[in-house]
């Protein structure tokens, strides 16, 4: 919800058009986390690096009706999680 400066909610820009609403992403849980790593064997999907710090990616982004399901997930270092968004 978006507020003014009043506090009343916003539902229209400027010019009357309706303001769209972010879709809400839902939490990845640790069962899928477990899953995607196990299933990589604790590498990043990209580089094969082993992961000490991963982020998980979507692979049908969340903003494309993209869930956050085993089957949708890589694991990926930092590094190549943000060479993904850029080539995106």
């Amino acid at each position: 919800m978006v507020k003014d400066y009043f506090g009343n909610e916003i539902t229209h820009d400027i010019y009357g058009n309706p303001l769209k609403k972010k879709n809400k992403r839902e939490p990845i849980g640790k069962n899928q986390k477990n899953s995607v790593r196990i299933n990589q064997k604790g590498r990043c999907k990209d580089c094969r690096k082993i992961l000490i710090v991963e982020e998980y990616h979507h692979i049908k982004h969340v903003a494309n009706n993209g869930k956050s399901t085993t089957g949708n997930l890589v694991a990926l270092c930092p590094e190549c999680h943000r060479k993904r968004h850029i080539k995106e």
